[in-house]
């Protein structure tokens, strides 16, 4: 059985289909999915699997979002030198009558894609041995749970906040040096200014090294100040180019 159906590079390879390559023992498939097709690049840059199988040529937002889809695919054209140049983004939702806070329009599958696309170039470009992997291109985070992660420093037995620190010490780190990070969701309300500070710090450090970022919101970025702070906004609107993002909530079910 050959593995073009479920290889994300599959599109880009000249041997998808022939049963003498397109296998377990192809290197850039067990590069991008793992040797168990559930770990590998995808996995490491912790995408939700709700949209491991989300690119570029499967975006559901044209209709809507004509001049989103239209910057987001000429972004991706070149995207190893859109990340390479610290190049971010900042999608953002646009409140409407039938979708008052503007959500599940397509943000973060745009972001999916973008990072995923990341990979797949990536990949391609070490399978060519052209530029090697040494070590995570790209990380996608929900800024919810990244505060959680940081919340679990301070609960519990004094062993748990040892390791919990262990770890939200990793995360950060990781969330400052990776070459494309993906920050989901920026704009939480109830953050604290201690966590607020801790925000600040990754996105200096990514934007004094110039490190390319993707936010996504449904806070628009010239009112984002107002919960993270004049520092934060600041960094962010010299790191990105903003789009909006309009239509209905895909992510509600209907008969």
């Amino acid at each position: 059985m050959t593995l073009e159906d479920k290889c994300l590079l599959a599109p880009y390879c000249s041997k998808a289909g022939n049963p003498t390559f397109c296998n377990h023992g192809c290197f850039p498939f067990t590069r991008m999915h793992g040797v168990n097709e559930n770990g590998g690049l995808l996995a490491v840059a912790n995408i939700p699997a709700k949209y491991k199988n989300t690119t570029l040529q499967t975006l559901p937002f044209e209709e809507d979002n004509p001049k989103a889809y239209q910057y987001i695919q000429k972004y991706a054209a070149k995207i190893e030198q859109r990340i390479d140049d610290g190049f971010g983004l900042y999608l953002f939702g646009v409140p409407s009558k039938e979708n008052p806070k503007g959500t599940g329009t397509g943000k973060t599958t745009a972001a999916v894609a973008i990072t995923i696309e990341y990979l797949r170039q990536r990949a391609i470009s070490e399978a060519k041995q052209e530029r090697s992997i040494d070590k995570e291109p790209a990380f996608f985070m929900k800024m919810a749970k990244f505060q959680n992660v940081y919340n679990s420093q301070y609960r519990g037995s004094a062993e748990n906040k040892e390791l919990n620190g262990d770890k939200y010490d990793s995360l950060k780190q990781k969330m400052m040096n990776v070459d494309l990070l993906v920050l989901d969701d920026i704009g939480l309300r109830g953050m604290t200014e201690a966590f607020i500070n801790e925000v600040y710090e990754i996105i200096d450090e990514r934007d004094t090294n110039e490190r390319a970022t993707i936010f996504t919101s449904n806070v628009p970025r010239d009112t984002i100040h107002t919960m993270l702070g004049e520092q934060v906004a600041s960094r962010i609107e010299g790191m990105t180019q903003a789009l909006p993002f309009k239509g209905k909530d895909h992510r509600k079910k209907s008969l």
